[in-house]
């Protein structure tokens, strides 16, 4: 066995082409997370200055206001400070006023903007507090739960969960954990892509080059030659996927910084009720995305095996992949809209992770982030039957 695993690993990873994608993934992955930061930033056809140069800055007065709850107090001192800024100026942002008195709290106004619905003047103008914002922002929750057609029961485990928010909020630098929950989606996709080209050859290799006849004549080695391929197809999809994923979080946490992992995930994900941080948010999305992986290697083995042919696996694998991010199910169709999120093209992205329709079973609320990868090993394991019947089973007839 350790002899054909190691064989099936080399036939796999001595490819050219697994290489070659292997490094433009990461390419693509270096220029997603770090590519905010580079060239310069411009208003209306005028320069401000550089990314980086701009990050520094706000990076600088997010950390002076790190630790700060979003209090009364708080607001009031980030109205004063825009109250300074001639919003009727398409340029606001470049003038002295904004970049003396109001940039300091651009990230508190912000985020009273997701949640208000307000800007500029209007803003300036709210009389609302700290109690105030966060009932609007539990109203826009109420509000989203009837849209996604939510029970009673999940609506009650949300509001539960509500509570156990800390309220006011408290503002934390955490823009490492941030670029990475934006980034997760392409990341997911480069991962899916990978997977499902670098092993699409994996069963149909000898099929193509007319080798099945030697390789498949010993009567007794077929099992064993079949768990040596799935071996080494699924352990190769984790370690193309672990590979994009570390690349990821050592580059965002290595360029915009560790700190904040305990940041309320609700800074980040204004429309969101999971009683979680940030740090846990981005963990779990890409402890999923590693999951999808090796969920997309045994599906995309399974074609392989069932057509004998690796572009007739690839072509239905990418098919899988893009139908969800070109096309969406509508809401009203509750049971179907769920099912969508799970496919693997949807589900590395955070909206449909964290998604708030849940599963109800005994009475006891599971989330898709619970529930997807109990679904995925349950239908892993199917392919993998399915796979092993027909290679062990297969008979070559003459040419």
């Amino acid at each position: 066995m350790k002899t054909l695993w190691i064989y099936e690993m080399k036939k796999i990873w001595q490819r050219r082409m697994v290489w070659i994608c292997l490094v433009f993934s990461i390419m693509l992955v270096l220029i997603t997370v770090g590519g905010p930061l580079l060239g310069s930033y411009y208003v209306k056809g005028e320069k401000l200055g550089s990314n980086y140069e701009i990050f520094l800055q706000d990076k600088a007065y997010q950390k002076a206001l790190d630790g700060r709850a979003i209090d009364d107090m708080l607001l009031s001192e980030m109205q004063e400070a825009y109250s300074n800024v001639p919003f009727e100026d398409e340029k606001y942002s470049l003038t002295e006023a904004y970049q003396k008195y109001a940039r300091l709290y651009s990230a508190i106004y912000h985020y009273v903007r997701q949640v208000t619905g307000l800007a500029g003047v209007e803003l300036v103008a709210w009389q609302g507090g700290a109690a105030d914002l966060q009932r609007m922002r539990l109203m826009k929750m109420e509000k989203s739960w009837e849209e996604l057609l939510l029970s009673d029961r999940e609506k009650d485990y949300w509001r539960a969960a509500e509570a156990c928010l800390k309220e006011p909020m408290v503002f934390r630098y955490a823009e490492g954990y941030s670029v990475l929950f934006s980034a997760a989606y392409t990341i997911g996709a480069l991962v899916l892509f990978m997977v499902a080209i670098c092993l699409s050859g994996v069963f149909p290799q000898e099929h193509g080059r007319k080798t099945d006849q030697m390789i498949l004549c010993c009567k007794w080695g077929r099992g064993k030659l079949y768990m040596a391929k799935c071996g080494a197809g699924i352990l190769s999809a984790l370690g193309m996927s672990a590979s994009l994923v570390l690349t990821a979080v050592i580059v965002a946490l290595g360029l915009y910084g560790t700190e904040g992992y305990d940041a309320a995930f609700q800074q980040i994900y204004v429309g969101n009720s999971h009683p979680i941080t940030v740090g846990e948010a981005v963990l779990i999305t890409y402890l999923m995305i590693l999951l999808v992986g090796v969920f997309m290697g045994a599906l995309v083995m399974m074609f392989s095996e069932i057509f004998h042919s690796s572009m007739g696996a690839l072509s239905i694998a990418i098919g899988i992949i893009l139908l969800p991010m070109f096309f969406s199910m509508p809401e009203e169709y509750r049971l179907l809209s769920q099912l969508w999120s799970y496919l693997p093209g949807d589900f590395v992205a955070g909206w449909s992770c964290f998604s708030m329709q849940t599963v109800v079973i005994a009475g006891k609320v599971f989330l898709p982030w619970q529930v997807v990868p109990v679904l995925y090993m349950m239908l892993g394991l199917l392919f993998a039957w399915v796979t092993g019947r027909r290679f062990l089973n297969y008979q070559v007839r003459g040419r």
